[in-house]
């Protein structure tokens, strides 16, 4: 199976996640951000994991990102602000009958959700829900992931596979 793992990932959780669910789903497995995931490679995939942080309550957006201010002096790891976001990848993704998974990172609480939109998203293009999307949690905003979050992240990747 050609599978690829697309992501958004601002602070790197989102894409460690998305490693260890590659890591699980098998050698051969592609995994790459949004900006990296073009039509061209998309086409030649049999199986779509894609991934998003939990950010406004959703997917993040163009606005969103565009807003995201890192103070000078701060303490705090700048985001990687190069990817597309995940809702501008998932408004040009072509159309496609491929089965899919989707994933999120969130704080622990009742922030929001990213995995519906992506969800949506792919099966109004014609995609196939293979698997319940999974939540991985952040604790903070900026991570790090909650113990044990990667190895159930590359346990899902290993149950994919079987798919």
């Amino acid at each position: 199976m050609k599978a690829i793992v697309v992501y958004e990932s601002l602070w790197g959780n989102t894409e460690a996640i998305a490693h260890a669910i590659g890591d699980g789903l098998g050698s051969g497995t592609r995994v790459m951000s949004t900006s990296e995931a073009t039509p061209e490679v998309i086409k030649d995939a049999d199986f779509l994991v894609v991934g998003s942080p939990v950010m406004g309550f959703s997917v993040p957006n163009e606005k969103m990102i565009a807003g995201i201010q890192v103070k000078p002096g701060s303490a705090s790891v700048p985001p990687d602000l190069s990817q597309t976001p995940m809702r501008t990848w998932l408004d040009a993704l072509a159309p496609g009958q491929k089965p899919f998974a989707a994933f999120e990172t969130r704080v622990k609480g009742p922030w929001g959700k990213a995995t519906p939109v992506i969800e949506d998203s792919m099966k109004k293009l014609g995609y196939r829900k293979a698997s319940e999307a999974q939540k991985f949690i952040v604790e903070g905003t900026q991570g790090p992931l909650k113990d044990g979050e990667i190895e159930r992240a590359r346990q899902w990747g290993a149950e994919l596979s079987r798919w």
